[in-house]
């Protein structure tokens, strides 16, 4: 669980990077907005499993989803 987490937790982030160095409004930039948002979502649903199943190893140095994103703080 813990490697599924690091591999979305660097999609969420590289669909981050995309759409900030696309042009706002284009194709690229409003995919990786969409990406970003569901992969977000999924890296949330992830963590809220591996909580409570109580894998304390899989969370063991991935950060909570509200510590990753802005909107949220």
């Amino acid at each position: 669980m813990q490697r599924l987490l690091q591999v979305v937790l660097t999609a969420w982030r590289e669909a981050d990077r995309v759409a900030v160095e696309r042009p706002e409004g284009s194709r690229e930039h409003d995919a990786a907005l969409v990406a970003a948002d569901r992969l977000r979502g999924l890296y949330g649903e992830l963590v809220a499993s591996a909580q409570a199943d109580n894998d304390m190893a899989a969370l063991e140095g991935v950060p909570p989803p509200e510590a990753l994103d802005p909107a949220s703080g």
